[in-house]
């Protein structure tokens, strides 16, 4: 096959059944603005296509313009975990719209938006890889995964989940259950975590474990401010109250009245 490609729109036929209805959840709640993205296979049945094929368009740079997930720190593997946005699902959408494209030459404005697809596919791929850089950065900086302080509990970051069930941080699990996990990573902070459902109680332990240190150290912190700022006010108000009483005594020792 040349440049160009069909695009027929059915997703019933474009994409098996037995996900459809979870797919077509994912596009109702990007829809309501519940989510800011869908994953591959939603996205392919929302432009009618199968999720193969959505796939090697995105690889080839010539597809929708993809969001990628940040990669696992330490491994040289890229992150295949793709979302798309409605918004270039519908930007895609508009330049293939009318009659399916057929071989042979296109014309001009088919080349300038498939080089404007192509250009962007590259920002994207740039920013995709600038953004795993600065995050295998911090990873490296904090031991992989590390929560210290109450800022990064509540800092976005990538879950590993099996069958929608969270099994543990995406940077932290080990290889197999990392490529054994679902195509999609959840995204949310620690605390959010937390209160979605896992695998197991013991996979969760060491995060609740780390998000209760987080909050005691927290509170250490705000008592010793606490205790600072009182000695802060005792101190002032007995510099007060000596400066008062020398106010009130305008004779020196053993001075009498005249």
């Amino acid at each position: 096959m040349d440049g160009s490609f069909p695009l027929q729109r059915d997703p019933d036929l474009a994409s098996p059944a037995p996900d459809a209805q979870k797919w077509r959840q994912e596009i109702a709640d990007a829809k309501a603005g519940v989510r800011a993205k869908v994953s591959t296979k939603a996205a392919a049945l929302y432009i009618g296509v199968h999720y193969t094929t959505l796939r090697d368009w995105v690889r080839e740079g010539r597809g929708p313009q993809p969001i990628q997930n940040p990669g696992k720190p330490g491994t040289t593997a890229q992150n295949q975990h793709l979302g798309f946005t409605l918004e270039s699902l519908d930007t895609f959408l508009a330049t293939r719209s009318g009659a399916p494209i057929t071989r042979g030459k296109r014309t001009d404005t088919g080349d300038v938006l498939k080089e404007a697809e192509r250009i962007e596919a590259l920002i994207a791929l740039k920013e995709a890889e600038d953004r795993l850089a600065k995050s295998k950065a911090r990873a490296r900086r904090l031991g992989i995964v590390c929560f210290q302080s109450l800022s990064d509990a509540l800092e976005i970051q990538p879950w590993a989940t099996v069958n929608g069930r969270l099994i543990g941080h995406a940077w932290a699990v080990d290889d197999a259950t990392f490529n054994a996990a679902d195509d999609e990573q959840w995204e949310g902070s620690l605390e959010d975590a937390l209160a979605q459902p896992w695998t197991s109680a013991d996979n969760r332990q060491p995060y609740q474990d780390a998000f209760l240190g987080v909050l005691a150290a927290t509170q250490h912190a705000i008592e010793a401010a606490r205790s600072r700022q009182r000695a802060s006010d005792l101190e002032e108000r007995l510099s007060g109250d000596v400066m008062h009483v020398e106010a009130v005594r305008p004779f020196g020792k053993g001075s009498g009245r005249l």
